[in-house]
C-alpha cells in the first residue's frame, strides 16, 4: 500500500540515481553557483525528511499524550537528529565535494547546534504566534536553513573549492 510505496522510494539504487542527476545537472550551471544548488537540493530533501519524522512522531505523540506541552518539541527534536546525520555526508559528499574528517564533523555539529537553537525559537516563536504546529515546524525549517546555508558554506570551504566549486 501507501507506506511500501514510501519505502520503495527510498531505495538505495534510487536515491543514488537521484544524486547523480541532480550532480550532472548542476554541472550545467556556472561553477560559482554549483555549490548553492546543490545544497538548495540537499536542503529540500533534508526539509522533507525532518518534516516527515517529525510529522509522524507528532502524531504518535498526539494519540499516546494528547496533554503534552512539550510534543511538539520532542518530535522536532527527533527529526533533527536523524536528518543531521544523513544531512552531514550529504553535504561532504555531495554539496562541498568533501570527506568526512573530525574538522568538518566539528564545524557541522557547531553549525548544526546553532541551527537547533534557531529553529526551535522559530518553531515555538511562530506557536506562539498561534501557528499550526504543522506550518510551525516547516516555516522553522526554512527560516533557520537559510541562515544554515551560510555558515555551513564556511565550514565546508576548502583550498580546491575556494578556487573552483565543481
Amino acid at each position: 500500500g501507501r507506506n511500501a510505496r514510501c519505502i520503495s522510494l527510498t531505495s538505495n539504487s534510487e536515491a543514488v540515481q537521484l544524486l547523480t542527476t541532480m550532480k550532472t545537472l548542476s554541472r550545467l550551471l556556472p561553477s560559482k553557483y554549483r555549490s548553492v544548488v546543490r545544497f538548495i537540493c540537499v536542503g529540500i530533501f533534508g526539509t522533507l525528511l525532518q518534516y516527515g519524522i517529525y510529522y509522524a512522531f507528532l502524531e504518535i505523540f498526539r494519540r499516546t499524550m494528547p496533554d503534552s506541552k512539550t510534543m511538539a518539541s520532542v518530535a522536532f527534536t527527533l527529526g533533527f537528529y536523524i536528518e543531521m546525520i544523513v544531512n552531514y555526508f550529504l553535504m561532504n559528499y555531495y554539496t562541498f565535494h568533501t570527506h568526512p574528517s573530525w574538522k568538518n564533523a566539528g564545524g557541522f555539529i557547531f553549525s548544526r547546534a546553532v541551527n537547533y537553537i534557531l529553529q526551535l525559537v522559530f518553531l515555538n516563536g511562530l506557536l506562539l504566534c498561534t501557528l499550526s504546529e504543522e506550518w510551525s515546524g516547516i516555516l522553522a525549517i526554512v527560516l533557520a536553513g537559510i541562515i544554515n546555508y551560510f555558515l555551513l558554506r564556511r565550514i565546508f570551504r576548502t583550498k580546491k573549492s575556494t578556487r573552483e566549486d565543481g
